[in-house]
């Protein structure tokens, strides 16, 4: 609550227009470490005319900074959702390009976020799960061999996305996920999804 404070008075204090500002107040939040002080930063961005700033931070790690930063980039004229297309043709430096398309793109948009699901960087693969939820696209087929995927974060979106269908989820795939040679985050998973559907069973 504290950051928040301070974050809005600092923005609050900003002159409508002037660059004056930018140095001394929107960089130092734009560079905080806590996701609602970057979010005021990037807002910030709007009052001191620098709309175009925003676009890195598209692809921050948090939902709140990716939606001022959408935001802001639309007051200034900039439709966000072709720079997120852009951005997923190479997504490797930038992975949440995939869950920032999915999050404001159309359903049009969810076979680029779904060739994403392959990528070798997993948060990539990570971030096309999230995106493909967003769109209201993510198919049991498609995000079902994710459960074996060598990351936890992968695995994490994965379930999440499988829990409304785990009955979909062949049973005896869950039940080898078990197997005590797994790593932990993909029994968790077949856990999470077996008690779902009503099988109660412990890591």
């Amino acid at each position: 609550m504290v950051q928040d404070l301070c974050a809005e008075a600092a923005v609050a204090a900003l002159v409508e227009g002037a660059p004056d500002g930018f140095t001394e107040v929107v960089v130092v939040l734009l560079g905080s470490r806590h996701s609602r002080v970057r979010s005021a930063g990037v807002t910030a961005l709007r009052r001191v005319g620098r709309h175009a700033d925003a676009e890195p931070y598209l692809t921050d790690r948090s939902a709140v900074v990716r939606a001022c930063a959408r935001w802001v980039l639309r007051r200034g004229g900039t439709d966000p959702v072709p720079l997120y297309r852009a951005l997923c043709a190479h997504p490797g430096a930038r992975p949440a390009a995939a869950v920032g398309l999915g999050e404001c793109g159309t359903r049009e948009d969810a076979g680029l976020v779904r060739a994403l699901l392959t990528h070798p960087v997993a948060g990539v693969r990570a971030c096309a799960v999230a995106g493909l939820r967003a769109l209201e696209s993510a198919h049991v087929d498609d995000v079902r061999p994710l459960l074996d995927d060598s990351s936890a974060a992968v695995v994490r979106q994965a379930t999440v996305a499988l829990l409304p269908c785990a009955d979909r989820v062949p049973r005896d795939l869950l039940l080898g996920l078990l197997a005590k040679d797994r790593p932990r985050h993909q029994r968790i998973a077949a856990v999470r999804l077996l008690r779902a559907i009503g099988v109660h069973t412990e890591v």
